[in-house]
């Protein structure tokens, strides 16, 4: 399971966020061989939590310059948490204990990414389009969603060399035009996964076009 940090701390109250940005400004510090090139510097973030500090005190006071001294104070802080946050994704690369000395709250990630080959399409059915010359190929395929390679054939489908790429498509369905009426093709199919790892291909299918 991968894991990130969280960088929108806009639900946070004034009181609480203070105390979660020195969390993450002293994680940083004492992580610095670790996280040693930070989009805004410790020192400055430091200052600036400070000064968010101040204006929360002032803030008390009810008079609309404090709060909007505050306000701003904030914002600043805001922005320098969601920088930082992203550069710790960045350098964690979704490992938890990364995510743990950088002092960020954190959650899981739905999924890990899976870059194994896809498997191949199953289920592959020809059926006649509409319109003369054109035809339907339906699949399925083992993740969703998918990009998926159709190529046709019509010679000798044993002869790699008479394959032809037709187009990519979504998901399990195909349309493939300009066939010439009476004509015999096969078809099969592949799944392009992650990073472009290409899947095995399909068993292939035939028919005639009219």
């Amino acid at each position: 399971m991968l894991f990130k940090a969280i960088t929108d701390f806009s639900g946070y109250t004034g009181e609480a966020l203070g105390p979660a940005a020195m969390t993450v400004q002293e994680a940083f510090v004492l992580g610095a061989a670790t996280f040693d090139k930070p989009p805004v510097t410790m020192p400055d973030f430091l200052l600036n939590i400070e000064a968010m500090d101040e204006a929360l005190v002032k803030k008390a006071s009810r008079a609309r310059a404090d709060y909007l001294a505050f306000n701003l104070s904030r914002a600043v802080v805001e922005e320098d948490l969601s920088e930082l946050g992203g550069y710790a994704n960045s350098v964690a690369k979704g490992d938890e204990s990364t995510l743990v000395a950088s002092g960020f709250p954190f959650y899981p990630t739905t999924r890990t990414p899976d870059y194994s080959a896809p498997a191949a399409p199953t289920n592959v059915v020809i059926r006649q389009a509409s319109v003369s010359g054109s035809a339907v190929t339906r699949f399925r395929v083992s993740r969703r969603p998918s990009t998926n390679e159709v190529q046709t054939c019509t010679g000798d489908p044993s002869v790699e060399e008479n394959w032809k790429t037709v187009g990519f498509f979504s998901n399990g369905k195909a349309t493939i035009n300009g066939i010439t009426p009476g004509t015999t093709i096969w078809v099969r199919i592949r799944t392009i996964g992650l990073d472009g790892i290409m899947g095995a291909w399909s068993d292939p299918a035939k028919m005639m076009v009219i």
